[in-house]
């Protein structure tokens, strides 16, 4: 017990420690003291809040770029299963059908101003934001 009390008066008091080079004297000593009670309060006002708010950044970053990435996943199986469902579905092939009811004319007019590639985006586009929802 007495070796940790000495140890510890030793590590948490370095004005103890006075090199032989300085002069010595009370002046030096209370210098020494003051440094070391300044350093104390400027890691206590500057380090401490500094390494929480570096610590704070970088838990905030993590989250955040961690989240981007589910989220991309989750995009990424939104489509994979809303390709399966207007696969399952036929859509593209209920549109064409569709198309083929038209006039002749009207269906050509449809077909170059690429009106059902539209249509089949939209839908495309709804069944993913479908499935999105559940995800």
């Amino acid at each position: 017990m007495k070796f940790k009390t000495l140890f510890l008066i030793f590590l948490f008091i370095p004005m103890l420690a006075i090199a032989a080079d300085e002069p010595t004297g009370l002046a030096n000593f209370a210098q020494k003291v003051g440094d070391y009670f300044t350093d104390i309060w400027s890691f206590l006002d500057d380090d401490v809040p500094s390494f929480f708010e570096r610590a704070l950044a970088y838990i905030v970053e993590k989250w955040t770029l961690m989240r981007i990435a589910a989220e991309l996943e989750a995009i990424k199986l939104a489509w994979s299963v809303a390709k399966t469902i207007l696969e399952n579905f036929q859509i593209a092939s209920k549109v064409t059908s569709a198309s083929n009811a038209l006039p002749q004319d009207v269906k050509a007019a449809l077909v170059d101003m690429r009106f059902f590639d539209g249509v089949n985006i939209i839908i495309q586009a709804l069944v993913a934001r479908y499935v999105l929802r559940f995800i």
